[in-house]
């Protein structure tokens, strides 16, 4: 597979696509759970998730279940989600408020907010509950999104996304959500990716949105931390919605070049954010198994539009629900293709430039963990 992943790594028109294995193989998932999840600053929510005292959401992480936590002193921690005692899970729900303490449900160890042991139960003479902490896992928010990496040595957060392009005019920490949707996607989450970084098949694909933007309009960018770039509405349309229009304000402190683009970036591994003239929409795409990913679709808008009179996302929403479901087809279609031994390696078209970054950066950050003869 070091073969076949330097080709990938070749200069764009002389690349071939990833390997079928890196699609479908448990091995090869189980090293990217700790080279890329494990090692990486991932997105696992809104600091609007976690509003109080108490407050709680977890994630699964590489083969982790990470319990973020507000604290008493309002600030946010991240632990790794096992009791010190006998290793048991302390907290199972996805989201949820926390009564004052991170209690075991084995054998009673509670644990403040921020961490600290605070009480085990009829322990020995001498027993120290300084000395047993909840693990943590660090922790960094930025734009109103919360990010967390698992591995303690890795840079912070904005030297890791020091070239995504600016993105402050979008004011993202003053969004807030309008509606989430999950999806379960019967692929493998660089699929999901892929997709993600090419309108190649928009004409054929997404009929309702080849009306609204022109494909072959903005350009390309990519860096060590993403891939992306703008793309134009055409004349008559406003935004992206099933009319091709909104009641929606623009977002304030918007240009008005920006009032005619679309943004698309996908910041690796797997948060992909949609800059829009008067929203943002936000995918996260989790991995489950080789052909299995949880994406989690939202839209971000001004509390300002959130609270007008009348406010209404449903055309909105409904054109990306549509939108999704029609990519999450075609990445089914990509994932049975690529589980077959017919499945090779192909060429790049020259609007699959950020698939092809996309793919590098993969094959970059995983060929030198592999095994010499894999």
């Amino acid at each position: 597979m070091q073969r076949e992943l330097a080709a990938t790594a070749r200069p764009l028109a002389a690349a071939r696509t990833l390997p079928r294995r890196v699609y479908t193989d448990a091995e090869v998932f189980a090293l990217e759970s700790r080279v890329l999840f494990g090692r990486m600053w991932l997105c696992v929510g809104r600091e609007e998730d976690l509003p109080e005292v108490g407050s709680f959401l977890t994630q699964e992480i590489g083969g982790e279940k990470i319990l973020v936590v507000r604290g008493e002193d309002r600030a946010l921690r991240a632990f790794f989600n096992v009791c010190r005692h006998r290793g048991a899970r302390l907290v199972e729900e996805p989201c949820g408020r926390l009564r004052g303490a991170i209690g075991c449900p084995y054998h009673a160890w509670t644990y403040a907010l921020d961490g600290r042991l605070l009480c085990a139960p009829r322990a020995a003479p001498g027993f120290r509950t300084e000395d047993y902490p909840l693990a943590q896992a660090r922790l960094e928010a930025l734009g109103g999104f919360v990010f967390v990496n698992l591995d303690a040595n890795a840079p912070a957060l904005g030297a890791a996304l020091a070239d995504l392009p600016d993105l402050a005019r979008y004011q993202l920490a003053e969004l807030r959500r309008v509606r989430a949707i999950e999806y379960a996607v019967a692929a493998n989450w660089k699929v999901v990716a892929e997709n993600y970084s090419e309108c190649y098949h928009c004409p054929l694909v997404h009929p309702q949105l080849h009306r609204i933007s022109d494909v072959t309009s903005g350009f390309a960018q990519a860096g060590a931390c993403f891939n992306g770039g703008p793309m134009r509405l055409r004349a008559g349309f406003t935004t992206m919605s099933m009319s091709g229009t909104t009641a929606f304000p623009p977002l304030p402190g918007l240009t008005a070049e920006d009032h005619r683009l679309v943004h698309y970036y996908l910041v690796y591994p797997n948060l992909m954010l949609g800059l829009h003239p008067q929203y943002v929409l936000v995918h996260r795409a989790w991995p489950l198994a080789p052909d299995r990913t949880r994406v989690v679709c939202e839209w971000l808008v001004p509390q300002a539009t959130l609270s007008a009179d009348g406010f209404d996302p449903s055309d909105v929403v409904e054109f990306w629900d549509v939108t999704n479901r029609q990519d999450w087809a075609l990445c089914e279609r990509v994932q049975r293709g690529a589980a077959s031994a017919g499945y090779v390696p192909g060429p790049y078209h020259p609007a699959e430039l950020c698939v092809h970054a996309f793919d590098k950066w993969y094959a970059d950050s995983i060929a030198p963990v592999l095994a010499p003869t894999s």
